[in-house]
C-alpha cells in the first residue's frame, strides 16, 4: 500500500527503476500463507503453512517458498481434473479440499492451526482518525483499506 500511495503522490508514475530480486538473493525466511477465519465466539482462528526458504530448496532448487505454496494448488487443481475427466468446469468450493491437501501438504511444509485474540482494532486508531465500528471489530469498515 505505501509504495501505490508512494506512485499516486507522484502523479501516478512508477519508480523509474524496478529491481525484482533474484534467487541468490533471498538468503533466509518463512512464507505464511494461510485463511483467517474470524467473527465467531473464539474470536479468530488462523489456519495455513509455514514455509521456509530452506526446505523450500531442498524441496524445489531455484524456488520461494510463495511461489511453492501457491503452486502447489495449481498442482493439486490439475490432478483433480485428471481424476475427475466428466466434473467439467467446478467451483473451488466443490474440489474435495481433503484430496488437495493430500496433494499439496509435501510442498506446504507445516500446516497449522491456532486461535488467536488478535482484531483489526488492535493498536487503532493511529495517528489520525478513522471510521471504526469499536462495538464490532470484524466489520468490514475496520478492515478495508483506504
Amino acid at each position: 500500500m505505501l509504495s501505490l500511495h508512494e506512485m499516486f503522490g507522484n502523479g501516478g508514475n512508477p519508480q523509474p527503476v524496478h529491481h525484482v530480486l533474484d534467487e541468490n538473493e533471498l538468503v533466509d525466511g518463512v512464507d505464511e500463507l494461510g485463511v483467517l477465519l474470524y467473527g465467531h465466539e473464539k474470536n479468530a482462528y488462523w489456519y495455513g503453512s509455514r514455509l521456509s526458504l530452506e526446505e523450500t530448496r531442498r524441496i524445489a532448487p531455484y524456488q520461494n517458498a510463495t511461489g511453492l505454496q501457491v503452486t502447489s494448488a495449481v498442482l493439486a487443481g490439475m490432478v483433480y481434473a485428471l481424476e475427475n475427466p466428466m466434473a467439467g468446469i467446478v467451483e473451488a468450493d466443490e474440489i474435495d479440499y481433503k484430496r488437495c491437501l493430500e496433494v499439496q501438504t509435501p510442498y506446504l511444509g507445516p500446516v497449522e492451526g491456532h486461535y488467536t485474540d488478535w482484531t483489526p482494532l488492535d493498536g487503532r486508531p493511529g495517528l489520525f482518525p478513522e471510521d471504526l465500528d469499536e462495538k464490532d471489530p470484524w466489520q468490514f469498515r475496520n478492515i478495508l483499506v483506504r
